[in-house]
């Protein structure tokens, strides 16, 4: 369960290459292709240079179910730092995510790992950088380069493609504000990572930002991670407190 929780930090979405954006008169015109509505999807994608995030934590893995709260904070392009706690407070795991590197305490058995970023792929089957993982937080998740097929639904548009390798990439977009709600990266029936971002809300500073995140994954660790926002805080510093005490052991 400790790797479980780990993971959950440090997950995020394939590479992306970004699309060459054309001028849109009226931004909520419907897109009459996947290429229009992705560039929608990027006209949206504003990012704080800070971000805070007071949550609740739901893991199920292997039939079992646990609840543990977090605090994340992230420095944009620079730093993702969390903190999970048990009932009572009692801090059990802290991780910093930079755009090199991964570092994880377990407090309880007083180790640490620290890892290059590529450890993520071979871990969850999947491409994944620093910059991804914070775009998960932030609600602005890039979409590969692909040929997509655009169909439109009743309140949402899909756009999907199938890559060479034959991974399957597929995408819903509500209507609304062009946010992406859903993901699903599937390499076969036994391997693929779906996210759905929901109960997207406006700051004061103008980001839209999910207050519900759901992660499915099925990889090397099979599980689903809920993690429900109940506190955000926008564009103020926040400390990262990270230093790995001299008695913990290192593991290989």
């Amino acid at each position: 369960m400790n790797r479980v929780i780990y993971f959950f930090i440090l997950l995020g979405l394939l590479a992306s290459c970004g699309i060459k954006k054309k001028n849109i008169k009226n931004p909520k015109a419907k897109p009459k292709s996947a290429e229009a509505l992705i560039h929608k999807i990027e006209l949206g994608n504003k990012m704080p240079e800070w971000l805070s995030i007071k949550g609740k934590i739901n893991i199920e893995k292997e039939g079992k179910s646990i609840k543990l709260s977090s605090n994340i904070r992230i420095r944009k392009d620079s730093a993702i730092w969390m903190s999970v706690t048990a009932p009572f407070g009692i801090e059990l795991f802290r991780a910093m995510i930079r755009p090199d590197s991964v570092f994880f305490i377990n407090i309880p058995k007083a180790n640490y790992t620290k890892q290059p970023i590529s450890y993520l792929h071979k871990q969850l089957k999947t491409e994944i950088d620093f910059f991804q993982i914070q775009e998960m937080f932030f609600g602005t998740p890039s979409v590969p380069k692909a040929n997509y097929n655009l169909t439109e639904n009743k309140n949402s548009y899909t756009i999907s493609a199938k890559e060479k390798n034959k991974k399957a990439i597929i995408f819903t977009v509500e209507k609304e504000n062009f946010r992406i709600i859903e993901g699903n990266y599937k390499t076969s029936e036994n391997e693929y990572f779906k996210f759905t971002l929901s109960q997207y809300s406006e700051t004061e500073e103008k980001f839209f930002l999910p207050n519900n995140i759901i992660l499915n994954v099925k990889a090397t660790d099979d599980f689903n991670v809920d993690l429900n926002y109940s506190k955000i805080i926008v564009n103020k510093a926040q400390k990262m407190t990270f230093s790995i005490p001299k008695n913990y052991v290192e593991l290989q």
